[in-house]
């Protein structure tokens, strides 16, 4: 006799509770970003200071997942358990970050908040992966959308709270936004146990952390891992040193950095879930050259002009792709993805993107040291980003076993 289904066996409550709890996890890191120039002028960092600051919580943030999708391949049947733990340690760690006076102990929490949130995409978007193989492309957008909007409204809620309650007190909002972390990772954990398979799953294959390097031999990894490099070059170089440039520059407040910082993601979040249905049917390749072309393309005019309208439309433009590309292009990547290595497969595509963080902060800094302008890392990001959209109008985009 069949038993009756709960609503959280569903699959729109599936998707929704980790695409939501996705974007609640970038919520709290996000929030970083609008504490930086406070940050920065509280302790009068210099550009060299913001490149190692930049470059520890990449590598936090980014590097274990190299691991973590190891891990998660061996833990397949614990992913349930992985996700509500990666979004309390992150707020948790975020909370202690605000709790020091000291400089590198703030640093230390905030990268330790990265290496719990990276404990997350792994399993999430393997699970995702396996439970709608016919419809990847589309649910793996939807986990990109919930990040995407964590990403834009962290910032500008965030950004808003500190100037309207708080007069720019951002170590009060660490500890008050940890209040509701607790309820929200007991939420998740209650909505994934009860879509958690009744029958344990057992691995076809053995997972050895070797596996991860291994992919490397197709091409098809190749490319993609370009991709994600180049996207995250961009991105994450902008967002270390793009609130800066706003509030030093240009003189913005709290608010106005945070709204600015939300446009590298904003309109991505309802345009994701779109590219992904259009890539399960029209195929990857497109969404991904069009990609790469906006964002090379809108760095670029911002290098030009560099505030006014023509900077907010540019990074709202560049936003509809900066953030949902890389669904696609982890859709691609577990279109190809070998059994038994899903994890895997995405922790090689998310150390990619730590590469092209960690490097694009690097060599950022040392463009801003030397030409004393931070409004050179607009330039830097378009002329990364422009060659990958004639790169990918051939790049293969499938494992030739």
């Amino acid at each position: 006799m069949n038993q009756p289904s709960s609503f959280r066996t569903s699959g729109a409550t599936y998707i929704a509770t980790i695409a939501i709890g996705h974007g609640l996890k970038h919520w709290y890191i996000a929030a970083f970003a609008v504490f930086l120039p406070l940050i920065v002028e509280e302790y009068e960092i210099t550009a060299a200071g913001l490149t190692v600051i930049g470059l520890i919580r990449q590598f936090a943030g980014g590097f274990p997942n190299f691991f973590v999708g190891y891990a998660s391949d061996r833990l397949r049947n614990y992913w349930h358990l992985m996700l509500p733990a990666s979004f309390f340690f992150a707020a948790l760690f975020m909370m202690l970050s605000g709790r020091t006076p000291w400089l590198w102990p703030i640093v230390a929490f905030a990268s330790l908040g990265g290496v719990a949130a990276s404990f997350w995409h792994p399993p999430a978007i393997s699970m995702l992966s396996t439970r709608f193989p016919r419809r990847r492309g589309m649910a793996i957008a939807f986990h990109g959308s919930g990040s995407g909007a964590g990403e834009a409204l962290g910032p500008l809620v965030v950004g808003f709270i500190l100037v309207t309650w708080l007069a720019d007190d951002w170590r009060f909002y660490t500890l008050i936004s940890f209040m509701p972390a607790i309820l929200i990772t007991g939420i998740i954990y209650w909505l994934l146990a009860g879509a958690k398979a009744s029958e344990p799953e057992v691995p076809t294959r053995s997972t050895k952390l070797i596996d991860t390097v291994g992919l490397l031999k197709y091409p098809v990894y190749t490319s993609l891992a370009y991709a994600n490099f180049t996207r995250s070059f961009s991105h994450f170089g902008l967002l270390n040193f793009m609130p800066v440039y706003l509030a030093q520059d240009l003189g913005m407040d709290s608010f106005g950095v945070g709204f600015h910082v939300s446009l590298l993601t904003l309109l991505g979040v309802g345009l994701g879930p779109l590219l992904g249905y259009f890539s399960d049917r029209i195929g990857r390749r497109i969404p991904i050259v069009a990609a790469m072309g906006v964002i090379g393309i809108s760095m670029l005019v911002i290098g030009m002009t560099g505030d006014g309208i023509a900077l907010t439309l540019s990074l709202a433009l560049a936003g509809l792709f900066l953030w949902s590309s890389q669904d696609v292009i982890n859709a691609t990547a577990m279109d190809a993805a070998p059994e038994g290595l899903q994890g895997s497969t995405v922790g090689l595509m998310f150390l990619s993107s730590l590469l092209g963080a960690a490097i694009g902060v690097v060599i950022m800094g040392f463009v801003v040291e030397i030409t004393d302008s931070l409004k050179s890392i607009f330039w830097l990001a378009g002329a990364i980003a422009t060659p990958g959209m004639l790169i990918f109008l051939f790049a293969p985009l499938r494992r030739n076993s």
